[in-house]
């Protein structure tokens, strides 16, 4: 695994972050980001690197998971050190994680090509197929694709074919559903991302919409971020993840950059990995210490990063 020590914030406006762009936007004249000192956590796990990774989270120990699409598998990233692949799920030949999320002893992995929820105990061995979509009764067949977790155990999960979200109880029956296709408020377009805020609200990833929405967790709609009068730089964003002041990272692998939108509705940054690299960020975790976990597909690698 290589892990980027530093990132460069941009001033973004309606400018780019991808490469082959005119010029790259100009840095900010605030203070740059802090540098991330180099971990020995991290340093350690040299010798598994992603494929191609589409997903990433954190628990509270510091722990790291990254599900992998090519070749399929769950990938854990210890705080103590080390790292494992976790055990392939039994009689899922097709297995191919989207989203991955922790919760308690638990990690959760949506199986977008078989549309199961899969669940593995914190050691990293499969426990079983947590449910089965085509079971659910809803009308129409579900595609699920993102995936989170809250802390009293519901799941929200992005239907990218119905352009919906829902949200299941304790008992993995739908409590909400909510959305159609469309481009207004409370409509989406392939919605890919979605995450509880620690607020408790739904952050949304409306990608095809290239925009962010909010939700109560009962599926009204709270806003739409960037807020109106904000340009919006964003081309198609993946993942989205909010801090606990309200600032909101967002993964867009389209535009090769991740956006930060500030808590106060002000202007949209953004920050790279290396100006003029690859870059590819496909979905954003918080963890301790002001950590930033962004998988990165161009370089099929974790990066870390200092953001607080």
């Amino acid at each position: 695994m290589r892990t980027s020590l530093a990132m460069i914030i941009l001033s973004l406006g309606a400018a780019s972050c991808a490469p082959g762009a005119d010029a790259p936007p100009p840095a900010t004249g605030g203070e740059p980001a802090s540098l991330l000192t180099p971990d020995a956590a991290w340093n350690a796990c040299a010798t598994i690197t992603p494929g191609k990774p589409a997903g990433v989270c954190t628990d509270f120990g510091g722990n790291v998971v990254v599900a992998d699409t090519s070749p399929p598998r769950l990938i854990v990233f210890r705080s103590v050190g080390a790292c494992q692949e976790f055990q392939i799920p039994d009689g899922q030949p097709a297995f191919r994680p989207s989203d991955v999320s922790i919760r308690g002893f638990f990690v959760y992995a949506v199986d977008e090509t078989d549309r199961m929820l899969l669940r593995w105990d914190s050691s990293g061995s499969f426990r079983d197929v947590l449910l089965n979509f085509e079971d659910l009764q809803t009308g129409r067949r579900i595609s699920p694709y993102g995936l989170d977790v809250d802390s009293s155990g519901r799941l929200a999960i992005t239907d990218v074919e119905n352009h919906k979200v829902l949200v299941l109880d304790t008992y993995l029956n739908i409590d909400v559903a909510f959305g159609n296709y469309g481009t207004f408020d409370g409509q989406f377009d392939t919605p890919l991302g979605v995450s509880f805020t620690p607020r408790g609200e739904l952050l949304v990833a409306d990608s095809g919409n290239g925009r962010l929405q909010v939700f109560s967790d009962s599926g009204s709609h709270r806003r739409t971020l960037p807020g109106a009068g904000v340009d919006n730089p964003m081309r198609r964003p993946r993942r989205a993840v909010a801090a606990e002041d309200g600032t909101v990272y967002v993964a867009d692998p389209v535009a090769r950059c991740v956006f930060v939108l500030p808590a106060d509705g002000g202007a949209v940054r953004a920050f790279i990995a290396q100006e003029g690299a690859a870059f590819e960020p496909t979905d954003v975790a918080l963890g301790r210490e002001g950590r930033l976990f962004v998988t990165d597909a161009a370089t099929q690698s974790l990066r870390v990063f200092k953001v607080m």
